[in-house]
C-alpha cells in the first residue's frame, strides 16, 4: 500500500467553533492511499481504554455521533468495521469525493452526579449531539451541515472569534 500526502488536520473555523464550545480535541483523521484503501492517522495512543464522545466530520458535515468505553480504538478503526457498514463505506465515499474526515472526542468532565446518583453524561452529551447535529450516519434522515444560521450561533456563543 502506498500512502497519499495526509490531509490537512488543522480544523476549518466551523470545527475549530464546536471544538471550543463542546471541549472536544482531535483525535485523528482517515486518509486515502492510493490504492484506496484507507488508514488511520492519529496522534493518540489508539489502545487507550478511557469513555469518550466522539464526532466524525466529513469537512464540515457532521456524520456521526457515538460514545465508547473502549477508548479510542472504536471511533478510529470504523475503515476495518465488518459490522458498522454505513460509517465504514461513508468513510470512504467521502475521502475518494475529496473531503476530510476527521475524528474529535470529549475525554474529560463526562463524570456527574446528583444527589447521590450518579449520572450517564456520556450517554446524554452523545444523545443531544445527535438532536443538535443529525448526522446521517446516526441513521437520521439528512446530514447536518454546520449552516449560517448554525454557525451564527456558534460565532455568538464563542466571542465572534471563528
Amino acid at each position: 500500500m502506498t500512502r497519499t500526502a495526509p490531509t490537512r488536520t488543522e480544523p476549518t473555523p466551523l470545527i475549530d467553533t464546536f471544538r471550543r464550545e463542546h471541549g472536544f480535541v482531535f483525535i485523528g483523521s482517515y486518509e486515502l492511499a492510493s490504492d484506496d484503501s484507507v488508514f488511520v492517522e492519529t496522534p493518540v495512543k489508539i489502545t487507550e481504554r478511557r469513555p469518550l464522545v466522539y464526532v466524525i466530520f466529513a469537512d464540515d458535515i457532521c456524520r456521526y455521533v457515538g460514545k465508547s468505553v473502549q477508548g479510542y480504538i472504536r471511533p478510529l478503526t470504523y475503515h476495518k468495521n465488518g459490522v458498522m457498514t454505513d460509517v465504514r463505506d461513508g468513510i470512504l465515499s467521502d475521502l475518494k469525493a475529496g473531503r476530510k474526515v476527521t475524528v474529535y472526542a470529549k475525554t474529560t468532565g463526562l463524570d456527574a452526579s446528583h444527589e447521590g446518583l450518579d449520572l450517564n453524561l456520556i450517554e446524554a452529551i452523545e444523545q443531544s449531539l445527535i438532536r443538535e447535529y443529525r448526522p446521517t450516519w446516526n441513521n437520521q434522515v439528512q446530514s447536518f451541515a454546520l449552516q449560517p444560521a448554525q454557525s451564527a450561533r456558534l460565532k455568538g456563543a464563542s466571542g465572534g472569534n471563528a
